[in-house]
């Protein structure tokens, strides 16, 4: 096609994507008379075009990466629009990924609203509206990739940094759902979703790599292919990360300590045949423990994890007559947990294994009960068989250590109702049952009412309830010597309430504010007990118990706006309060009690610029955090407010194929003091809070045709 073609159908593209379509909150909702605005539909735009020198071009990119953004999948297991889903959501597109330089996905959840990342050197962990669990493995996020889940049921741990499946290059936009959405998903969508949606093979380039190196002796490689269209496709990825690290200096330890590298390795393949549809995926990770958790020896780069999973689902779609829509979908999952503890008292090199091998198969069907969108049913059932495991012993006596067996199964029935009997008023209510054979058997309901002014402003009034049943680890794990198991322990419940009020008071800008209330009870956390009934003796052991209530209180902002131009501007924050109550020993009402970890204000602010020079974007990001308290009991000790900068300059296309990112993170140099559990004690005192990542300058050069 000449060029002149390719601008002129870009134009095209970009002026029925960047003018706002009049469209009224609920499903199926019609145009008023005289208004003939274009609108199109994301499944029915072309694919993002290769960014050129042409300002036809960049207007394209910019619309279709605009437009994306008002689609979420995540939250109901089906398309919808953003005015219409029962959450508050932020969707991330690929185009702000690339431009504002992010590596992985946590990396772009610190550029939304309400989220907070903390990285303690073991791995990194995301914290919404102020709750983050001190030592959870994000195992109160339900983390999605194209819908299918991520979190291992050994110990809900779900990867999003250098720990997970995915490759930044690979993603076509990230959805952040707040809030609880066991309606549909059952346990784990505790505090909210990350659904990681990939790029399809008519979005992608036939064959790319990447090549990057930053500083801490930082060093991957990615490489890709995409072959077909929308409909009969396959795609596959493959990434290795090496990583000296840092050396971290922490006064309690007694020394500085460079044990911090690490490794990985991830890959996947992704196929389409029409209605049929699969995905393999697979990822190592080794990880250094700089910090000596458990009593371990400082400095010792024997101190390691190492996290493994492998991940196959496939499934088919189809329609069965005009308003039918069924799915069933089956996967199989297996994951690997193994440490490597060098104690400090010389007895020798402790290791623990945790297995889990899990499997099932879902189907949901929508039905649209009445033409147009304006009644809508989903409903579905999923079962789940899980075997997990674990054994723990010291190094050459393996006969005399500690082997516990868990198996389980589950089960969910859920169904969701939908509709508009207004053009200007829409509903959802939903409830999902689920059973376990060994924990707890939950009901979880959502319930959602939409008002708005065709899609300039509107309002949500958001109620749901959800619940986490623990994992195997925090509920049986023993290993003779650091960790009793609890088998009595209980699920975490949250009720959530919400108003959310959002709008477009302008082309290209997009705003939101909310206002909500967390009740979360029964939150699961490390606890020190004392096995020995001697009154004298001690058999000092951590033990999960469900400790503590939460309650989030507070208001959110949010804001995005785009031109035509090429600029992009994002941000927001968010004001919590975060109450804690904790029984006493002995009995009676719960007392309030400091929350750790939880900060009162958070926010973010990101600009890029159009190519500088049509060459180059400029792009620039800060957040913020306010201080948090730790376990110190007197609260004299809390983290202190940290802000980091982020800068990058990103060449999309450079010349011949080639694009160049480069940037630094913590441009400031001041290290996140991060609150940690009790894992990072030692017996001359309590490790309260270790150090985040210093400044970090680092290079990437990709390639794609």
């Amino acid at each position: 096609m000449p060029r002149s073609a390719r601008g002129a159908l870009a134009v095209v593209t970009a002026l029925a994507t960047v003018v706002p379509a009049p469209a009224a909150a609920g499903p199926g909702a019609e145009v008023p008379p005289g208004d003939d605005v274009p609108r199109v539909e994301i499944d029915d735009l072309p694919p993002l075009p290769d960014e050129e020198d042409t300002g036809a071009a960049t207007i394209a990119v910019v619309a279709a990466a605009a437009a994306e953004e008002d689609v979420v999948v995540g939250a109901a297991k089906r398309e919808q629009s953003l005015g219409n889903v029962a959450s508050a959501v932020t969707v991330v597109s690929g185009d702000r990924l690339r431009r504002m330089g992010y590596r992985t996905v946590a990396e772009a959840l610190r550029g939304v609203a309400g989220v907070f990342v903390t990285d303690d050197h073991m791995t990194e962990r995301v914290g919404v509206r102020g709750l983050q669990v001190l030592g959870d493995f994000n195992s109160r996020l339900l983390v999605l990739v194209d819908g299918a889940t991520v979190n291992e049921p050994w110990g809900g741990f779900a990867g999003l940094g250098w720990d997970g499946f995915l490759t930044i290059d690979e993603i076509a936009r990230i959805e952040v759902i707040r809030g609880p959405v066991s309606s549909v998903y059952g346990t784990n969508a505790f505090f909210g979703i990350i659904n990681v949606v990939t790029r399809g093979a008519s979005e992608s380039p036939r064959m790319w790599g990447r090549l990057s190196a930053g500083q801490f002796a930082s060093a991957s490689a990615a490489a890709g292919f995409a072959l077909g269209a929308v409909d009969e496709q396959v795609r596959g990825t493959v990434a290795a990360l090496t990583r000296g690290g840092e050396t971290l200096d922490v006064a309690e330890l007694g020394r500085p300590t460079s044990a911090d590298g690490a490794e990985a390795v991830a890959a996947g393949v992704v196929g389409r045949y029409h209605g049929a549809f699969g995905q393999l995926r697979f990822f190592r990770r080794r990880r250094e423990l700089p910090f000596a958790p458990y009593e371990t020896e400082v400095g010792n780069p024997g101190n390691r994890n190492y996290d493994t999973q492998l991940m196959a689902e496939g499934g088919y779609t189809r329609e069965l007559g005009s308003r039918v829509i069924a799915t069933a979908r089956a996967y199989v999952n297996r994951y690997r947990f193994r440490d490597f503890l060098v104690a400090d008292d010389g007895s020798g090199t402790f290791t623990d294994i945790g297995d889990a091998l899990w499997y099932g198969a879902e189907a949901r069907a929508r039905v649209e009960l009445l033409d147009r969108d304006r009644l809508g049913i989903t409903t579905g059932a999923e079962v789940t068989l899980i075997d997990t495991s674990s054994e723990s012993y010291y190094q050459g006596d393996r006969e005399n250590g500690v082997v516990v067996e868990t198996p389980l199964d589950t089960q969910g029935l859920y169904v969701e109702l939908d509709g508009a009997p207004l053009p200007w008023l829409a509903f959802t209510a939903g409830v999902r049952a689920d059973r376990n054979s060994i924990l707890e058997d939950r009901i979880s309901p959502r319930a959602a009412l939409f008002a708005s002014k065709q899609d300039r402003y509107g309002v949500k009034l958001l109620y749901s309830e959800g619940f986490r049943n623990p994992s195997a680890y925090e509920g049986f794990f023993d290993d003779g010597t650091d960790f009793a198991a609890n088998p009595d322990i209980g699920a975490e419940v949250i009720r959530s309430y919400e108003v959310v009020l959002g709008g477009r008071p302008l082309p290209g800008l997009t705003v939101r504010a909310s206002a909500f209330r967390w009740d979360a009870t029964g939150i699961v956390e490390q606890e020190e007990i004392d096995l020995d009934p001697d009154p004298v003796a001690e058999d000092l052991r951590l033990q999960f118990q469900n400790v503590r209530d939460l309650r989030s209180t507070g208001v959110e902002l949010e804001g995005s706006f785009r031109t035509a131009g090429g600029w992009l501007a994002f941000g927001g924050g968010a004001y919590t309060r975060v109450e804690g109550f904790v029984a006493p020993d002995g009995g009676g009402a719960a007392v309030a009690a400091p929350v750790p970890g939880a900060p009162r204000l958070s926010g973010v602010l990101g600009v890029s610029s159009p190519k500088v020079a049509e060459r180059v974007h400029l792009s620039g990001e800060v957040h913020a955090l306010g201080p948090r308290p730790t376990r110190d009991d007197s609260g004299a000790v809390e983290a202190a407010r940290y802000v980091g900068l982020s800068l990058v300059a990103y060449a999309p296309s450079l010349f011949a194929g080639l694009d160049v990112t480069v940037g630094v993170r913590n441009l400031l140099g001041q290290r996140e003091q991060v609150p940690v559990a009790e894992d990072f004690d030692r017996s001359t005192g309590s490790l309260l809070l270790v150090p985040g990542e210093g400044r970090e300058v680092y290079a990437r050069l990709g390639y794609r045709r």
